[in-house]
């Protein structure tokens, strides 16, 4: 039924006024630009999480409160434990690179486990090799590299202003894959040397065999230091990501709330320019009922119509979504790992339905009420 009704379809797109048709391009554009950069967020937030279910990882952090750390100690008693596979120390070090505005995350590790314990990074045998042979090297994200135009081999000093201490690296290796792309790893060593003996662990990760292993692992650890000076909470990673994502969930709902609300007014604006175009059309509608055409094939012409112009609105706004995300990976701190991931294939085809979405919508509402006029009303427009 519809397929008669294409040729119609482009005589009238031909025919369409230029700077009209433009325009509706170009509202949509921004309606999809809008409403996938808004999506991103609670996308990642949810991906975060949901790809660490199922890890048999744990995170080991001080019940008081993660900034108080755990002693060095309790990592050769954890690593003993049966069915622990690989135990990594990480130590946030808050170093600021060239400005304090300018914050990443950057933090020491363990060198000799990183590819075992987080094999999700995919940080290949080569660039494990470089990161162990030297303690000032550094593993940097691909997002961070961008931001600030870091090449491999070149040297980065981070200040530390609360001890105070900078530290000079050499990026040796980059993550292209993973959670963070924004995360800077150093050598633990490399601090401890540089604070003249060991240090406090902020986060201990303990990889075990199995998500079995791994329940019984948490318990054994919080009761081997219950009643110590550093009591010990073991989670699972998703539950710690979860209680750290959680912080972005009010500026999410706020990012949301107001993209939402733009897509919606550009929405009524680009219904209200396709009801002064029917309101224009009414003659025309009346030729085609009077020669046989029903409602419902006008209907669906300018759905169709309609449907095709958001469709190239929707698929240009998300080209310009994608850049515009890819360019603005690294950039905003405050969304820690959240804009690392580029724009994912879900956020894409909800973009497009929702520019296609818009456009159907235009075509049918405005044209539905001039087809209930009979063909002698319409040409007496």
């Amino acid at each position: 039924m519809l397929f008669p009704l294409l040729p119609l379809v482009g005589l009238n797109l031909w025919r369409r006024s230029r700077r009209r048709t433009i325009l509706t391009i170009l509202a949509v554009l921004a309606a999809t630009v809008v409403f996938s950069v808004v999506m991103v967020v609670p996308f990642a937030m949810n991906s975060i999480v949901k790809n660490a279910d199922g890890v048999p990882r744990l995170a080991v952090t001080n019940r008081s409160s993660l900034g108080r750390g755990l002693p060095d100690s309790y990592y050769a008693k954890v690593a003993r434990l049966p069915g622990v596979v690989a135990v990594n120390r990480m130590t946030w070090f808050g170093g600021v690179y060239d400005d304090p505005r300018h914050q990443f995350p950057n933090i020491a590790i363990d060198a000799d486990n990183p590819d075992l314990v987080w094999p999700e990074y995919a940080i290949d045998h080569a660039t494990v090799q470089r990161f162990k042979d030297a303690k000032d090297s550094a593993i940097v994200g691909v997002a961070t590299m961008a931001r600030f135009g870091w090449h491999l081999g070149d040297l980065v000093s981070l200040h530390q202003p609360s001890i105070p201490l900078t530290l000079t690296f050499r990026i040796n290796g980059t993550i292209s894959h993973g959670p963070d792309l924004t995360i800077f790893l150093f050598h633990r060593d490399y601090l401890e040397d540089a604070l003249h003996g060991p240090g406090v662990t902020s986060v201990l990760w303990v990889r075990s065999a199995s998500m079995s292993d791994a329940s019984r692992i948490a318990g054994e650890i919080e009761e081997m230091f219950r009643n110590s000076s550093a009591e010990a909470r073991a989670e699972t990673e998703k539950a710690f990501l979860a209680q750290m994502v959680s912080r972005y969930a009010p500026l999410a709902r706020l990012v949301q709330g107001i993209g939402i609300s733009a897509v919606v007014a550009i929405a009524l604006a680009v219904l209200n320019a396709a009801s002064m175009g029917v309101r224009e059309r009414a003659r025309e509608i009346a030729v085609l009922k009077s020669l046989g055409f029903t409602s419902s094939q006008i209907v669906s012409e300018t759905a169709i119509e309609s449907g095709i112009l958001a469709c190239v609105g929707g698929v240009l706004g998300i080209a310009g979504a994608a850049e515009m995300l890819h360019q603005a990976r690294g950039f905003f701190p405050t969304l820690g790992p959240l804009l690392s991931f580029g724009l994912p294939a879900p956020v894409m085809a909800g973009g497009l339905a929702v520019a296609v979405g818009i456009g159907i919508a235009a075509g049918i509402v405005p044209t539905f009420g001039v087809t209930r006029l009979s063909a002698v009303d319409g040409l007496c427009r």
